[in-house]
């Protein structure tokens, strides 16, 4: 591993805690806010009063660091290194949870946080195994991938608001993971192209930059949404299997980051992956939707 990424795995270690923090605040907020029935959408108004609460805002406040200081190690490592080493905020988010509820985390929570942080670890391992050095910046697969990671993320988006109860609060954050596995890939692919050519002109440019704000709040409404359909590890869980998941397979897709990746390799990730989702699953199930509020 050499200097750049070491730094990297460091920078994405703050930043896990950091997300953890701010998920178990976020989640008591919206519960506190909005009130929001069981299995029922958050309304405009309700994501209103969440906004202006100021825990809720201490909250983003803490996402937004993190979030620097994740651009920070996207900047010095490939996203297939940097995405999935998020998954730590998942123990984090289990062990403050259970401690401001003031319970005891079981063994069957204890079991799912295990095969999604061993899942994603082992699939990072694989991923920082055969990263490519720099990514491969082509125009029209930039546009062509950017836009599809926005509709997959919208399918999940609509299976949480017209799904079924159970998978409500999943769908609704796994959207938002979807998006925010992407942009990890976008932000990527702009400092890539600021590095290596002009910029002020091109459309390209400028569609990826747009499409990070729009993504972004995009998927702060549905991670609320998610928060007021289950509990925090459930988001935090789905947020952190899914978006490297989905960041790597930008990464591989539109940045060509898996030109080394052979297809034993390729088996290899997409059976840790299937473990790391499992496990987000299974969070899901062990809690009872709205349980925290």
């Amino acid at each position: 591993m050499n200097q750049s990424i070491a730094l990297a795995v460091v920078l994405v270690l703050i930043a896990s805690v950091l997300f953890a923090i701010a998920s178990v605040i976020q989640h008591h907020a919206v519960g506190d806010a909005a009130a929001p029935q069981e299995g029922e959408k958050l309304s405009g108004k309700q994501l209103l009063a969440v906004i202006r609460n100021p825990r809720w805002l201490g909250g983003l406040l803490l996402t937004g660091v993190g979030a620097v200081i994740q651009v920070g190690a996207l900047l010095l490592a490939p996203v297939t290194v940097v995405q999935p080493l998020g998954v730590l905020a998942v123990p984090w988010t289990m062990l403050l949870a259970a401690r401001v509820q003031r319970r005891r985390v079981s063994s069957e929570g204890w079991t799912a946080v295990a095969l999604t942080v061993a899942g994603t670890a082992a699939f990072a391992w694989v991923a920082i195994s055969y990263a490519a050095p720099e990514p491969v910046l082509n125009e029209s697969t930039l546009i062509i991938g950017t836009l599809a990671g926005l509709g997959i993320a919208a399918l999940l988006a609509l299976v949480g608001s017209r799904g079924p109860l159970a998978w409500k609060c999943l769908a609704w954050s796994s959207a938002a993971a979807v998006i925010y596995g992407a942009e990890s890939g976008v932000v990527k692919a702009i400092g890539g192209y600021v590095a290596t050519r002009p910029w002020v002109d091109s459309p390209t440019f400028w569609v990826l930059a747009l499409s990070i704000p729009v993504g972004a709040v995009l998927a702060g409404m549905w991670i609320q949404q998610g928060y007021a359909s289950g509990p925090a590890e459930t988001v935090v869980g789905a947020l952190n299997a899914a978006a490297p998941v989905a960041g790597v397979a930008y990464g591989i897709a539109v940045l060509g980051e898996g030109s080394a990746l052979t297809p034993a390799a390729g088996v290899l990730m997409l059976g840790f992956a299937a473990v790391a989702i499992w496990g987000v699953v299974l969070l899901s199930r062990i809690h009872p939707v709205g349980a925290g509020h």
